[in-house]
């Protein structure tokens, strides 16, 4: 048993205890009956306790019948594609029910995050907004911050009233002469349907004219360009709408690229003929060397390729690296976990822990299954061949996956998704297929709401989601257009969708037309499984298998590959479709950023800061060569498919984002990022004397920020192109009117922080009684303790004076009963 000392208010009180003891020394050696003194002592310091006022912490239920409510509304100009007076109609629906203040902002900057933090001093906040924040605090972060101090954060989903298009175009600002550089263009729309031409213009010559129509909210369109002379050259995208557009002035982005000379790197290898390598030297000023040497000051990155931690001076690399210098260390069959990095100088300065790490995160699969009736017909056993197909699957997948189980018909019913480690669960999942179907009668097949229960199932874990659909194929004609768009979101959000058909009896050799529709909208082919055919033939346990050569019927594992964090440069806007046929196994460590893993939760990308520099662990092999990707017997071949075809965008974007600025630091380096008008842009200058910097042959005042560099700030309102010194820059339309439509993730930000987001029709009737219902919470409140400690003295005098009058009577009787003896002589 545990005892819990109480705390005190008034802690000082408790020092009155110390004279109050030696007086009590001094009475007794006078002597005072000990008994009686310590009695006293006791009570006492019983009483002086209580007037220190103890307490403890207790934790009571509060509820609040009358919720203090915000209404935050944002009038900024990208909100007028929505019902601009939304939240002034619901501040005044909510009034005469509780106490509500009302909050709206303007102009052409969102600080949403600031209004979140700002009117936090309230319970509740309702946001009316399209979540797009461009200024300030992070909208995100500030709803994690004021629901983790107590205060819950709703929104409405509004609907736009008006449909508006985006342009942009995202790519690097210093590109390297003569290599093949991707420019994304992006175009965001408010809606779900806008019709354009796209023009691209490059040192004003077009080079792309294109229509298109657009259904998803963002689209991506690459387009590659050469630059074979130096200095700044001018980009120009244009959209044209065919379709309603709200607002013209970002229908035009304009990109200023400096073109720098090939940088260059120094790359460790004995394999001249890789695929790491033969990319390398393509791109790049390459020198390659056998042995790392002691000075690396005139490269702008390090590539080691498949070396021993012994073969690398861990300080040379740590200096280098600490002075700005870019690192990229490739694995191999002779570098981190099989080349003794545990521990060592050298691992230090990686993002990684050269050994495996606990499994997180991984495959997490839901399988679809049609319970209609159809599905029974011709089935050779009492379990239909869409059940049978998906234990199949069940029973012969990784044991590091999670299954879930959703059957669909005219109603859905589903599982929870479960570790299929345990037989346990995978008897609780075939149970459960055996139990539901398929069911006779007219079900009709209802697709689209098993893919929606499916998708509430995915988003309780993390790793990859994939769906696999196994039916008859014969697809319900109503709400056929909503399937189409729910397929479309599901794989706008990175969930993989197959397939699978199961040819009856009574079947042609091809898919159902509806049902083949569906598949190729999810970027797949219909999978057509005979009676006699098992599932287990395509979607194998763990890795797949792989012929390693028509000569050579070896056996070799497939890892396919999945990018982790999709918003960084190195894999923003790239579509890894590859696989690894063996990886280094190692642990990304506490700080860094895990880009890139295979499906099952093992890293192959991981990044992070080192000094002024920046380092790559890339864990697996250099793609190999000819000799030993074909049979031959020398080094490795874990990932030819990385370094092929678009996949190989990989391997170039993380050897730039370690080169970082690819100019050589010498004379007057400029650097200045693009920017929107109304935001100010920082202008840095590198130079060993004061430099003199003109912006379109004005001067610009420069403030000395370091030893050899310079800053400034710069705010233009027109967008156009602009030169400071030579170095050329361009501004475009305010921010505001980048990101346009309602923001999907505030949804899940909102929720997951324990919240809830209304659509404007319900928001009225629901929003009131669910702040209501969730306005309890639990507070430590102090409990006084003073009553044990007055108790315990009031009972320890009474029993002293009890004592004492029994102790006196004791004493007095004798002489009480000789006076009534005499008294009754006298009477006589």
């Amino acid at each position: 048993m545990v005892f819990a000392f109480p705390q005190f208010e008034h802690p000082l009180v408790l020092l009155l205890i110390s004279p109050l003891i030696l007086a009590g020394i001094f009475a007794i050696r006078r002597g005072v009956s000990k008994w009686i003194i310590f009695s006293r002592m006791i009570i006492l310091s019983l009483l002086i306790i209580a007037l220190a006022s103890p307490y403890s912490l207790g934790i009571s239920t509060v509820r609040d019948d009358a919720p203090r409510i915000t209404v935050i509304s944002d009038k900024t100009l990208s909100m007028d594609l929505f019902n601009m007076d939304m939240g002034k109609k619901l501040f005044d629906a909510i009034q005469p029910k509780t106490p509500t203040k009302f909050t709206e902002f303007a102009g052409v900057k969102s600080p949403i995050g600031d209004e979140v933090i700002g009117a936090s001093e309230n319970n509740n906040l309702v946001l009316v907004t399209d979540g797009n924040s461009n200024y300030g605090k992070d909208l995100f972060d500030a709803i994690s911050f004021v629901s983790r101090a107590g205060t819950r954060v709703f929104a409405v989903q509004q609907k736009p009233l008006h449909n508006d298009a985006s342009v942009e175009i995202a790519s690097a600002k210093n590109i390297i002469i003569g290599n093949d550089n991707v420019f994304n263009i992006v175009v965001r729309q408010a809606g779900t349907d806008v019709s354009y031409r796209l023009d691209v213009e490059i040192d004003e010559k077009n080079v792309m004219s294109s229509s298109f129509i657009q259904k998803e909210r963002e689209k991506v369109i690459p387009i590659t360009a050469t630059f074979t002379t130096l200095g700044s050259h001018r980009m120009k995208a244009t959209i044209t709408p065919g379709t309603e557009d709200r607002f013209n002035l970002n229908n035009v982005f304009y990109k200023s690229v400096f073109v720098v000379p090939k940088p260059k790197v120094l790359a460790v290898t004995q394999d001249t003929s890789s695929a790491l390598y033969t990319i390398t030297n393509s791109l790049y000023d390459a020198t390659n060397v056998a042995a790392l040497p002691s000075d690396l000051s005139t490269y702008k990155a390090v590539i080691i390729d498949n070396k021993g931690a012994g073969e690398l001076p861990a300080e040379v690399l740590r200096n280098y690296v600490g002075n700005g210098g870019g690192l990229v260390v490739v694995g191999g069959d002779s570098s981190y976990d099989k080349g003794s990095y545990n521990n060592s100088p050298v691992e230090s300065i990686l993002p990684i822990i050269s050994r495996a790490g606990e499994f997180k995160g991984g495959r997490n699969l839901v399988i679809l299954i049609d319970s209609s009736g159809s599905t029974g017909i011709g089935s050779p056993s009492p379990i239909s061949l869409i059940d049978a197909n998906a234990i199949s699957i069940i029973r012969s997948i990784g044991r590091d996956s999670r299954i879930g189980v959703v059957a669909f018909s005219g109603l859905t019913r589903e599982t929870s998704i479960l570790p299929v480690s345990s037989d346990a669960n995978k008897a609780e999942l075939e149970n459960f297929i055996l139990e539901i179907g398929p069911k006779g009668g007219d079900n009709p097949t209802d697709l689209d709401k098993g893919l929606l229960a499916a998708e509430e199932l995915l988003n309780t874990v993390t790793g990859t989601k994939e769906i696999i659909i196994i039916s008859d194929g014969l697809i319900h004609p109503d709400g056929f257009s909503q399937t189409k768009n729910t397929v479309n979101d599901l794989r706008n959000k990175d969930i993989k969708i197959q397939f699978i058909q199961i040819l009856l009896p009574d079947m042609s050799r091809m898919p159902n037309d509806k049902y083949d529709m569906l598949a190729k909208l999810a970027g797949n082919d219909v999978i057509l499984l005979f009676p006699d055919e098992r599932a287990t033939t395509i979607f194998e346990s763990g890795p797949t298998t792989i012929p390693t050569s028509t000569a050579t019927p070896e056996i070799t594992n497939q890892y396919p590959l999945a990018a982790i964090d999709t918003n960084h440069f190195i894999t923003k806007y790239i579509n890894i479709s590859s696989y690894v046929t063996g990886y280094n196994d190692v642990t990304p460590k506490l700080g860094s950023d895990q880009l890139v893993a295979t499906t099952r939760g093992k890293p192959i990308l991981t990044t992070w800061g080192f000094g002024l520099g920046r380092v790559v662990s890339f864990t697996t092999d250099n793609g190999g060569n000819e000799n030993n990707c074909l049979g031959g017997t020398t080094g490795t071949c874990w990932a030819p498919a990385v370094y092929s075809g678009s996949n190989s965008q990989l391997i170039s974007s993380m050897i730039n984002w370690a080169i970082g600025d690819p100019r050589p630091k010498e004379g007057v380096v400029i650097n200045a990022e693009d920017i929107w008008a109304g935001t100010a842009g920082r202008v840095i200058v590198t130079s060993d004397t004061l430099p003199q910097v003109k912006l379109d042959k004005a001067p610009l005042d420069l403030s000395r920020t370091g030893p050899t560099t310079y800053e400034t700030t710069i705010n233009l309102e027109t967008g156009d192109f602009h030169d400071i010194s030579g170095y050329g820059i361009a501004v475009n339309y305010p921010l505001e009117y980048r990101e346009i439509g309602f923001n999907e993730k505030l949804v899940q930000v909102i929720e997951s922080n324990g919240g809830s987001v209304y659509n404007e029709d319900d928001v009225q009737g629901l929003l009131f009684m669910d702040i209501k219902e969730k306005a309890v919470r639990t507070v430590n409140e102090p409990k006084s303790e003073k009553e044990p400690y007055l108790i315990a003295a009031l009972v320890l005098f009474l029993t002293e004076v009890i004592i004492r009058r029994m102790k006196d009577y004791r004493k007095d009787r004798p002489v009480i009963e000789e006076n009534q003896k005499k008294m009754a002589q006298v009477g006589e």
